[in-house]
């Protein structure tokens, strides 16, 4: 019969049985034998406990960090002795407590004040606002790991910055603190919602994007066509009127002079200033990081199918 001790289980389960014991018992465990202790020495045992015990720190700065937020003092390096890590946050985290009102107090503050800032970032569209917001965060989740509201602010900082996937990263961390926090519930539904509109409602349906977030093949072939269709005169460019006669056939309403001339000069212009093929991928672009369900709406009212990308006349054929 095989020998039913701590020393025959796997590395799996002693990782599973370390997350659920204290440190001291976890020492006293390593005590009993060499064999447990050489295993319970090994830098995953430690590792996957700090995450447990104290959250994923690292993984959510290196997300943050990738975002392109500075994130300062608060972007350490991952530890290379996880053993010793985690017995200093340990000893931190036991300090803590012996003013734990206060630090919930000063938590409090801080989460109060990453959410003003991130409502100044809204009004004012700078990014400064947003690092600092992060930076309060992660300060607060060093010391509170199980705040779920920490996860959700970081969560839209990277919906705002159209980070979409990197922000269901992080509310899905956030999930598993609290998997009934309502606020990240709501967050995942309508960025899911956004990246599903990436894509098609259909099996068969073509993305919109690629996975650089630019034009795919399939939608600049589209909007080439419709950029041609109302380029009358051939010269590569959409002057007011044609732009005009766009616009109108979009939405079925014509835009004031300045919005057509302002279109060129914000998203591309050719030497007559008028709006260039680029410019328009530029403004198709903007409006599918922000809606895709309208880039595919507009399509089909030039004749497109918004779902396969092809003409209108190729789809029912197909």
């Amino acid at each position: 019969m095989p020998n039913k001790t701590f020393d025959t289980l796997t590395e799996d389960l002693l990782e599973i049985l370390a997350s659920y014991l204290e440190p001291v018992d976890l020492l006293h465990l390593a005590a009993t034998s060499k064999h447990l202790h050489a295993a319970l020495s090994q830098p995953n045992i430690w590792e996957h406990k700090a995450v447990d015990d104290f959250g994923d720190r690292f993984t959510i700065t290196s997300i943050l960090d990738s975002a392109g937020l500075e994130l300062g003092a608060q972007n350490k390096p991952e530890p290379s002795d996880w053993k010793k890590y985690y017995r200093e946050r340990h000893l931190a985290m036991a300090e803590l407590n012996k003013d734990a009102d206060a630090q919930i107090a000063q938590s409090e503050k801080d989460y109060d004040q990453a959410q003003e800032l991130l409502r100044g970032f809204q009004a004012s569209g700078e990014i400064d606002s947003l690092s600092q917001a992060a930076q309060l965060m992660v300060g607060v989740l060093d010391n509170f790991p199980g705040h779920a509201g920490c996860y959700h602010l970081l969560g839209f900082t990277l919906y705002v910055l159209n980070e979409l996937e990197d922000a269901l990263s992080l509310l899905e961390i956030g999930s598993m603190v609290d998997p009934n926090y309502e606020p990240i519930i709501e967050l995942t539904n309508e960025i899911q919602g956004l990246l599903d509109g990436y894509g098609s409602t259909m099996t068969d349906g073509a993305p919109l994007l690629d996975s650089t977030k630019t034009l795919s093949t399939q939608l600049k072939s589209a909007l080439t066509d419709i950029f041609q269709t109302f380029d009358q005169d051939k010269d590569g460019g959409l002057s007011p009127q044609e732009l005009s006669e766009f616009v109108f056939k979009t939405n079925g309403s014509r835009p004031p002079a300045a919005f057509l001339t302002q279109m060129g000069i914000q998203f591309g212009k050719t030497s007559k200033g008028y709006l260039s093929l680029e410019g328009f991928f530029n403004f198709f672009l903007e409006q599918t990081l922000d809606d895709p369900i309208e880039t595919r709406r507009d399509l089909e009212k030039h004749g497109w199918d918004g779902d396969r990308l092809v003409r209108m006349e190729v789809a029912k054929n197909a």
